[in-house]
Formats: structure tokens, C-alpha cells, sequence
């Protein structure tokens, strides 16, 4: 007589059918969870992390490098300039375009390298979808308020 050969199987899942089965779960989660992006709230909060960074990189620089720099905004456009005294002239470092949103500024904060600021400087940021109001203090602090 002939043996059977039996072959055991374990109990379980094999990797196919784990890797399958979470393959499928992640998609499901994917679709589920972005219902859809409203972009006039992405632009109007990356508006305001661009100028609050801008802001705190100018008070940054202006201490390590011992200079005057100048936050401005021309339009659409944030700049952040460096004052050179042996020229007299404030030369433009960085430039970046604030896309889907309206800027309107008190003035243009120039930091010092005590770290203070010129003057009071109030911007407002706002689209259809709210706004925000950022403070600059002459002491250099930064508050942002959101304004609807």
C-alpha cells in the first residue's frame, strides 16, 4: 500500500491575500477621505503662513546679520529687502507672489537688529472664503487674528 502524502496547512491568511485585502482598504480610504479641497481656504492660509514666515525670517535677519530689513508688499507680491548704508538703497532678497488673496498693509515693517520694528504695521489677508489680520508690535512680536 501507498502512503498519501499530506500536506498541512496552516491556519491564516497567505501575504497575497493580506497585501489584497490592504491594497483595497487603503484605496477605499484614499477616495473617502478627500471629499474635495476648497482652494480659496488653501490659498488664503498659505497667504498668511507665507507673510507670518516672511515676517519672522525678517526680525531672524536682521539680528544675525546686523541690518535693517524691510517687509513690503507691491501688489500681489511680498518682498523682504536688505538696507546697504554704504549705498543708501534697500535691495530686494526675496520676492513671492500671494496668489487668490487681497493684501492691504498699514506700512511696511522694517526690523532692526535690536530686533524691534519702525512703526505699527496691521496687514490684512482676505478672500472670498474670510480673513486674517496680522499685527506686527514694535517690540517685534507677531499676532494673527482671524477677521470675519
Amino acid at each position: 500500500m501507498k502512503k498519501k502524502n499530506k500536506t498541512s496547512r496552516r491556519p491564516g491568511y497567505s501575504l497575497l491575500e493580506i497585501s489584497l485585502a490592504l491594497s483595497i482598504i487603503a484605496m477605499l480610504f484614499l477616495l473617502g477621505s478627500s471629499p474635495g479641497i476648497n482652494p480659496k481656504k488653501h490659498q488664503l492660509e498659505v497667504a498668511v503662513r507665507k507673510v507670518h514666515s516672511t515676517l519672522s525670517v525678517a526680525r531672524f535677519r536682521s539680528v544675525q546679520r546686523q541690518l535693517p530689513i524691510r517687509v513690503s508688499f507691491s501688489g500681489p507680491f511680498l518682498e523682504l529687502a536688505e538696507y546697504d548704508s554704504q549705498k543708501s538703497e534697500w535691495f530686494v532678497k526675496n520676492r513671492e507672489l500671494l496668489e487668490g488673496v487681497e493684501v492691504a498693509a498699514s506700512n511696511s515693517p522694517v526690523f532692526y537688529p535690536q530686533g524691534t520694528v519702525s512703526n505699527l504695521a496691521t496687514i490684512r489677508i482676505n478672500n472670498e472664503h474670510g480673513a486674517y489680520q496680522i499685527t506686527v508690535a514694535i517690540t517685534g512680536r507677531i499676532k494673527i487674528v482671524r477677521t470675519d
